[in-house]
């Protein structure tokens, strides 16, 4: 039994995404048995920095922006980033990537803006707890 060749990743992730995407359409990890709850808030009583994300993500799917964003703030920064870096993994990959892929990928995976990503995320979960946000 050998591993997943490369080339199927290109449809696996893609396809474990959009299949999340239905879950959270069509279930509501607020009133439901079926999705996880955060064993940080569950343990101590804060807040992680995802706390919220589920509900947040169906919120979103449904064009609730705002409610989103009432869950989860952090949603304005990982969303977006979570996108750029899904889609420059993916093109990337492609023949001939463009030249703005190649920029992007740069980008999205250069240690300054992961270390920027991981700083934000803790610095999030501070102020949310602090803050009771």
């Amino acid at each position: 039994m050998g591993s997943v060749p490369r080339r199927y990743w290109i449809w696996i992730i893609p396809a474990v995404v959009v299949a999340a995407g239905i879950f959270y359409y069509v279930v509501d990890p607020a009133k439901s048995f079926l999705v996880p709850k955060c064993p940080m808030k569950m343990l101590t009583g804060y807040d992680c920095p995802s706390c919220g994300a589920q509900r947040a993500i169906h919120a979103f799917l449904h064009g609730r922006f705002l409610e989103a964003l009432s869950y989860n703030l952090f949603f304005i920064v990982a969303i977006p980033f979570l996108l750029a870096t899904a889609y420059a993994v993916v093109m990337v990959r492609r023949p001939e990537p463009s030249d703005f892929t190649l920029r992007l990928y740069d980008f999205v995976t250069s240690r300054y803006t992961l270390y920027s990503y991981v700083a934000v995320y803790i610095i999030w979960w501070v102020v949310r707890n602090i803050l009771g946000c």
